[in-house]
């Protein structure tokens, strides 16, 4: 049959005949759309798809669905990557803890605080209920679900008894219970006491104090003290849909992602199934990686006018409340979608001691600054900037610490000063003739600048940074004026 074409043009819409031996009564129609053109055998309105529009769209729909599985899994695979480097990496067992206290046992975890020791782990609850016992000492840390949601805060001393939310309430008393949504979860906590034989004394207990319902110990060996840190942020590529199938069977669907259960399907991956994609699945999940990714940085890099709950301080202010996901991950009648996702692309935990601008002080205040002026350009590692504070004692009650970190995979900057942070607990720290600070970021230090004042940067690598203050003062909770922070300058 000879090709030709029906010279009826509406805008974008075009009426063509196929190359093929059948012709509809009513023509086909041809729609430029966003995703290309679609064509629908006697219109769009009175008629199907043809075969290749028909896969067009499914291969769309499932690569659409497969970026929002990413921004939707970004916390669960990122505790699960976690979790993965601890027992695989490493070799710890379920009980057995990690002890990180240096600045190079804290590289490559996801903006780990410099400030204070780390004592966490990952526990298994299938063999049944886990007893954690907490001596009488200073601590600051909580126990979190596989979404990172936390349960309970772990800042006083008792018994806490975690079993399945699933299972019967153990009868147990003088205890806290504790019911738990994932079959596996984290506890972690932050050793607050500077006196290293008290910590030392005090970790011993608390591993030794980790049983199951019967008080038999969950492991005999040792806390595995963590010499050199190890790049902990999400896998790329097919890795990540085999965390996200890891995490699937590993634990109960919560009914708010019983649809994306029906999402991941087409793409293989199943509760109960095990993952096997074929080549086109594969292919779509990798550019879906890709994509989704790249979406993810965006959300967190690029909060304000997005995430209104992360702005701070006047307009145009590069500053951003960092805890931008609510500690249960809901907000306003639904999930917090995309505010999870900014946090835990470059975070790891969230409860409520985390979010002092909310919740009137108590705990800590993070905030967050990706860009340079007033948003033009990303902080630069080949670049010089400063930073003057005018007020800083206006900020904690115990202390404020600036972190700098890079963007590649949001952990501590790797450099050879050996130290990625500035701030009020910084011995040698010196302070300008009125009482403000200026702090300086550079690959090279600047002449005349304190070497406590200055965080060395790495060339052809962007860097960001967290202000966290310690037992916020109100005056900074209530963004007053005197306390609202300056923005970086480049120093040229």
């Amino acid at each position: 049959m000879t090709k030709t074409l029906i010279a009826i043009l509406l805008g974008s819409i075009s009426f063509t005949t196929l190359a093929n031996d059948y012709s509809p009564s009513g023509g086909y129609e041809t729609l430029d759309t966003r995703i290309g053109k679609l064509t629908f055998e006697n219109g769009f309105k009175n008629g199907v798809p043809t075969n290749e529009t028909s896969q067009k769209l499914f291969d769309e729909q499932d690569y659409q669905r497969a970026v929002q599985g990413y921004i939707w899994a970004t916390p669960i695979v990122s505790f699960y990557k976690w979790k993965n480097d601890h027992y695989q990496t490493w070799g710890t067992e379920n009980g057995q803890l990690v002890y990180q206290a240096g600045y190079e046992s804290k590289l490559g975890g996801l903006t780990y605080n410099t400030s204070t020791p780390y004592l966490i782990g990952y526990m298994n609850l299938n063999k049944g209920p886990i007893v954690i016992n907490l001596p009488d000492t200073e601590l600051r840390g909580a126990v979190h679900n596989m979404w990172q949601i936390g349960k309970e805060q772990m800042t006083k001393p008792g018994k806490y008894v975690i079993y399945k939310a699933e299972d019967a309430t153990p009868k147990v008393t003088g205890t806290t219970l504790i019911a738990m949504d994932t079959n596996d979860f984290f506890f972690g906590v932050r050793l607050m006491n500077k006196d290293a034989k008290v910590r030392s004394e005090m970790m011993s207990a608390i591993q030794k104090g980790i049983t199951d319902i019967n008080g038999k110990p969950l492991t005999t060996k040792d806390i595995f003290h963590v010499k050199h840190g190890i790049d902990h942020k999400q896998p790329r590529g097919m890795e990540f849909w085999e965390v996200v199938n890891q995490a699937i069977q590993a634990n109960p669907v919560q009914e708010r992602d019983q649809m994306m259960m029906d999402m991941l399907r087409p793409l293989g991956i199943e509760k109960g199934k095990a993952f096997a994609p074929t080549e086109k699945q594969q292919s779509l999940l990798k550019d879906a990686t890709l994509v989704g990714e790249a979406m993810t940085k965006n959300i967190d890099f690029n909060k304000t006018g997005r995430l209104e709950h992360a702005e701070y301080g006047p307009e145009g202010n590069p500053w951003e409340i960092a805890t931008a996901s609510t500690p249960d991950q809901s907000r306003n009648n639904g999930m917090d979608l995309d505010g999870r996702a900014a946090w835990f692309y470059e975070a790891v935990t969230n409860d409520v001691a985390m979010h002092g601008m909310d919740n009137g002080g108590w705990g800590q205040v993070y905030l967050d600054n990706y860009y340079s002026g007033q948003k033009e350009h990303g902080l630069d590692g080949g670049k010089h900037y400063k930073l003057t504070i005018q007020h800083p004692e206006m900020y904690a009650d115990l202390f404020w610490t600036i972190t700098v970190y890079n963007v590649e995979n949001r952990a501590i900057i790797d450099n050879d000063l050996k130290r990625a942070d500035v701030g009020s607990n910084i011995e040698g720290t010196v302070y300008n003739k009125d009482g403000s600070i200026t702090l300086h970021f550079s690959p090279e230090k600047p002449s005349g600048v304190a070497k406590e004042n200055w965080v060395q940067t790495n060339e052809k690598e962007g860097w960001f940074v967290y202000f966290r203050a310690y037992s916020p003062k109100k005056a900074f909770v209530a963004e007053e004026e005197k306390t609202l922070l300056p923005n970086f300058e480049e120093v040229k």
